[in-house]
């Protein structure tokens, strides 16, 4: 799996970005604190809706709620960084685990971005709806 090293800021439109909130305003998709596993990263930060984010793809995801949820398959998760985001970026390593909390939205309601081909999206991992948990440190 190679990652990508020509990543760009996304130039579409704001109505062709992914629609990630409701019309009142809200994020859309349910929220899910899971464990995952990191499967790849995307080198470069990518500017969408005015903030930069750290995006990559996880799998394996298993609540950590005991509500049942689980997902074996890639998501792809867009971390907001500036602009209300965690603040830094975080030094994941393919192949480690990981926790989360955002909205999740499943491949069929989820609309396709830069670095995401069509997968279900994991979202506002950070205040006020989420965090990342990684080695040992919280990221919200």
């Amino acid at each position: 799996m190679s990652e990508p090293t020509d990543a760009q800021p996304d130039a579409r439109p704001r109505s062709a970005l992914p629609e990630l909130r409701n019309a009142d305003g809200t994020g859309k998709g349910t929220v899910r604190h899971v464990s995952a596993s990191i499967v790849r990263l995307f080198g470069e930060r990518i500017q969408l809706a005015g903030a930069a984010h750290q995006q990559l793809w996880i799998d394996q995801l298993a609540s950590l709620d005991g509500d049942g949820f689980s997902y074996a398959g890639d998501v792809f998760v867009a971390i907001r960084i500036t602009d209300g985001g965690i603040g830094q970026e975080i030094p994941f390593v393919v192949g480690t685990g990981v926790a989360m909390q955002g909205l999740f939205i499943p491949a069929e309601a989820a609309t396709p971005g830069a670095n995401d081909p069509g997968l279900p999206v994991l979202h506002f991992t950070h205040r006020p709806v989420g965090f990342v948990v990684y080695d040992g440190k919280t990221y919200d």
